[in-house]
């Protein structure tokens, strides 16, 4: 996930709505009003000048002596253990001697102490703050519905915005982004030394206004400028279609969103009676979602067994089992995983992959992997926090490592994923040659035709 230009349903919640596994922050699906982007963003720029006395030569900084009180200097009484106090002492010092102290938003003060807790953690794109108007964001996503440009976000190892998911049909593909877009600028913006919150909050609006982007896919790719106007995202999180003149049926899941397993299960039974005899499914560019419905998902394939285990700070593990009654145990299959498979979704097939019920093919997964707990503050306000870490059946470790695929196949940045609903209008000599890489290798291995 795991943030998102659009409230990442890359997080994935575990059995109750109120734990998320994420692999993105929330992003700006809904057209909210954002809080004062300085959240999170002055600590190293107030400690840096905190420390400077002059500049160049003979220029001295204006200051003022404060004058010491009887016990001594500040920090003689300070002990280890007095640190809530000290944060109260610096909300006062703010509130009496700052020059427009009667133009403070205590709203915005508390939000960016919060804000600067969870940064403070250095748990990135996981344990975070949310406001009201982000928890609404992220929730209305994983019904399936907002107002956005429908891409999710999340930090690239250079610390840029990157686009890990975009949905079908949505603004963001319509105007031709792609994950791995890394987001250099917004509207004349730079992204650099920006955290992922202030640049979503740059992305967020009213439908049908228009926000400019310049991307490059990767490190390397060329600069491009995009402009996408925002509009109602509608996630029909299951598709499915036969591949023309084959019994290969390619299903595609956009999300764990609240329902999927049951969508899912109908496309199954759907692709049953059409007569299939192997599967390909699709998990590409999947940010995540719900955990219960990962774990139910993950069942409808998986005969027996584990589907994930969670581990706590003590180290002590507990597995999540496959429930029975799936209905596609037997049928062969091919998962298809990128750069932008992360959180639900890779619970899912790294349980396939363990279980040897099917290989992966694509490139290495997202690597999200804790287990989120959501805790609503006062005002409506919640920190998500790491609460366990979620590893696969066999024990490995997701977080930050990805799920390496069985069989690695690239896709060029210019060429887009075939999906289900492209393969209603190819002919059968059309799906023999198709340009989709992944989806052409997956198709040689499932009909055992590979060179």
């Amino acid at each position: 996930m795991t943030s998102h230009f659009d409230p990442h349903p890359t997080p994935a919640w575990p059995g109750q709505p109120d734990q998320i596994l994420s692999a993105s922050a929330v992003a700006a699906r809904a057209a909210t009003p954002s809080r004062n982007d300085g959240r999170g963003l002055g600590r190293p720029a107030i400690l840096a000048t905190a420390f400077i006395v002059t500049f160049g030569i003979g220029v001295g900084i204006g200051r003022v002596e404060m004058p010491q009180s009887d016990a001594g200097s500040p920090q003689a009484s300070f002990k280890p253990g007095d640190e809530l106090a000290l944060i109260e002492q610096a909300w006062d010092t703010l509130h009496e001697k700052y020059v427009a102290a009667d133009e403070l938003n205590d709203r915005d003060l508390a939000y960016g102490a919060i804000d600067g807790m969870t940064e403070a953690i250095g748990d990135t794109g996981h344990t975070e703050f949310m406001t009201p108007e982000e928890r609404k964001a992220r929730n209305d996503a994983l019904q399936g519905s907002y107002v956005g440009i429908g891409a999710e976000v999340d930090t690239a190892p250079d610390g840029l915005p990157m686009i890990v998911g975009v949905f079908r049909g949505s603004p963001a593909e319509k105007a031709g982004l792609h994950a791995g877009d890394v987001v250099l600028t917004v509207d004349g913006r730079t992204t650099v030394g920006e955290t992922l919150d202030t640049t979503v909050s740059w992305v967020r609006g009213e439908r049908g206004t228009t926000v400019v982007l310049t991307v490059r896919n990767g490190a390397d790719g060329p600069v491009r400028t995009v402009k996408v106007v925002r509009d109602d995202v509608h996630i029909e999180p299951v598709s499915w279609a036969m591949i023309p003149g084959t019994q290969t049926a390619m299903l595609r899941l956009e999300q764990f969103s609240s329902g999927a397993s049951k969508d899912l299960h109908d496309a199954l039974e759907q692709i049953n009676k059409a007569g299939a005899e192997r599967l390909v499914f699709d998990l590409r560019g999947n940010p995540g979602g719900y955990v219960n419905e990962a774990v139910a998902i993950a069942s409808e394939f998986l005969p027996s067994g584990t589907v994930y285990q969670e581990r706590n700070a003590e180290g002590e593990t507990k597995a999540t089992e496959v429930k029975p009654g799936g209905i596609a145990t037997e049928i062969p299959m091919v998962v298809l995983v990128d750069e932008g498979t992360a959180s639900a979704a890779e619970i899912v097939s790294g349980a396939i992959q363990d279980a040897g019920r099917a290989q992966l093919v694509g490139a290495k997964t997202f690597g999200t992997g804790t287990v989120l707990g959501e805790f609503e503050l006062a005002d409506g306000s919640a920190l998500r926090i790491g609460t366990v870490e979620w590893l696969t059946p066999k024990g490995r470790v997701i977080w930050h490592e990805g799920i390496e695929p069985d069989i690695a196949v690239a896709r060029p940045a210019e060429t887009d994923p075939i999906v289900p609903d492209d393969l209603g209008s190819m002919s059968a000599a059309q799906a023999k040659s198709i340009a989709d890489p992944q989806l052409a290798r997956a198709l040689q291995l499932i009909t055992g035709t590979e060179s």
